[in-house]
């Protein structure tokens, strides 16, 4: 039975899915869906009915709609999710707290594609990682744990290198016989 289910809620989907594509091609700027709420691909608030868009890169806000109209995100960010970090990504994988990363784009260390609001507050900032190749580097915990481990690779080399030389040349005992001067 679940295996029934399960199959049939992804036929399910496929069929939305291809009902979508069929209307893209009568509407290839994209269009408004209507028939539920849905999640935006890019910053992933929910959206209903006038509040969607649906085009070649999926679903999105407007707000990120009009981003991706206008360059300021490109479009494969709306598919490709590995290719970016949000700002709580920042925080949770690489523990750099918000006003930090403010302070970071400021200082010009970070690039932000910002999608802004109807008044020009910040709605979502993106962080591309082939624009913030560091971030990969430096504040990954791949790296992190790489350098955690050299370093204690190094420091049992560096005892062992100790001893070894403590073998092969011993301490020579202190020669007492000297006088000393008082």
């Amino acid at each position: 039975n679940n295996l029934i289910n399960f199959c049939k809620v992804i036929w399910d989907i496929s069929t939305k899915e291809a009902q979508r594509k069929r209307r893209l091609k009568k509407e290839p700027e994209g269009f408004h869906l209507t028939d539920g709420t849905y999640s935006c691909s890019v910053c992933g608030r929910s959206v209903t009915g006038d509040g969607s868009w649906y085009d070649k890169w999926g679903i999105k806000c407007l707000l990120c709609q009009r981003a991706v109209k206008e360059g300021i995100i490109p479009g494969f960010v709306c598919r490709c999710h590995d290719s970016y970090y949000k700002s709580w990504d920042l925080k949770d994988k690489f523990k750099i707290q918000p006003q930090t990363v403010k302070k970071l784009i400021r200082q010009e260390e970070l690039k932000a594609r910002i999608v802004m609001t109807e008044d020009g507050r910040p709605h979502e900032y993106i962080f591309l990682k082939k624009e913030n190749p560091h971030l990969i580097n430096r504040y990954s915990s791949e790296k992190k744990s790489y350098d955690r481990h050299r370093n204690k690779e190094n420091d049992h080399r560096t005892k062992e290198w100790k001893l070894e030389w403590r073998k092969k040349n011993p301490a020579r005992p202190r020669n007492s016989s000297k006088k000393s001067i008082n």
